[in-house]
């Protein structure tokens, strides 16, 4: 509610929405066959981190309607 009354304030700066739990993910890796297949843990690392990306998303607005954008690599329902 706040951002959305910033804007119309001339001059004003529109602070990003930062804060919050940092996510955090365990991985349990499986030493014997990650030696079968000639991986190590840093492989595992780099892998995961080629696949970490931080894609922005948000609306379209297109004359008088405004659309949400999704995106293949963002899931809709978290699954536990």
């Amino acid at each position: 509610m706040v951002r959305t009354r910033l804007v119309t304030v001339p001059g004003a700066a529109i602070p990003y929405p930062f804060g919050g739990k940092t996510r955090e993910v365990q991985i349990d890796l499986d030493a014997n066959a990650m030696q079968a297949r000639g991986l190590g843990g840093q492989d595992v690392a780099n892998a995961l981190a080629a696949q970490n990306l931080i894609t922005p998303i948000g609306t379209q607005k297109i004359g008088d309607f405004e659309y949400n954008l999704l995106l293949n690599n963002a899931p809709t329902i978290s699954r536990r």
